[in-house]
């Protein structure tokens, strides 16, 4: 399985602009520029489009995870934010920050923290980042007694 992604990036390395499109046609042309690391500009940046990777594959691994263990997922929100170096050159991503609320219906949910641990180390994503993640996760059950 491959997959796949054009980059085209016009004229100097700060005041330049770039575009990025895949296959699928749900990034077409869009806009990306070394401004919106520090968000001068709207457009995205390869730091925030690694966030959203990011973001998006935990959630997909910590459902998956779940199932594994016996909790049924019914939602998983996940949050990334990503932690920059730019202090000095070149600039780094050196961290990445996971808040995790994850949504269930079952009332037994025994090995969540072992579920967010694997998907975190299982993440196709993660897994080759070579920086430290961590993950703030809370199971909620959609069964427990609402607080008046």
């Amino acid at each position: 399985m491959l997959r796949e992604a054009h980059a085209v990036w016009k004229n100097g390395p700060y005041a330049g602009e770039g575009a990025l499109s895949t296959p699928s046609g749900v990034l077409n042309n869009t806009k990306y520029s070394f401004g919106s690391l520090t968000n001068l500009v709207s457009a995205t940046s390869p730091a925030e489009m690694l966030a959203a990777a990011i973001a998006s594959c935990t959630a997909r691994m910590v459902a998956v995870e779940m199932a594994k263990v016996g909790i049924k997922p019914v939602q998983v929100e996940t949050d990334a934010t990503l932690t920059i170096d730019s202090v000095g050159a070149p600039v780094r991503i050196v961290g990445a920050q996971l808040k995790i609320v994850a949504r269930t219906s079952d009332s037994d949910h025994g090995q969540f923290e072992e579920a967010v641990e694997s998907a975190r180390r299982e993440c196709p994503i993660c897994s080759v980042l070579n920086m430290d993640i961590h993950c703030e996760a809370k199971l909620v059950s959609l069964t427990a007694p609402a607080l008046v």
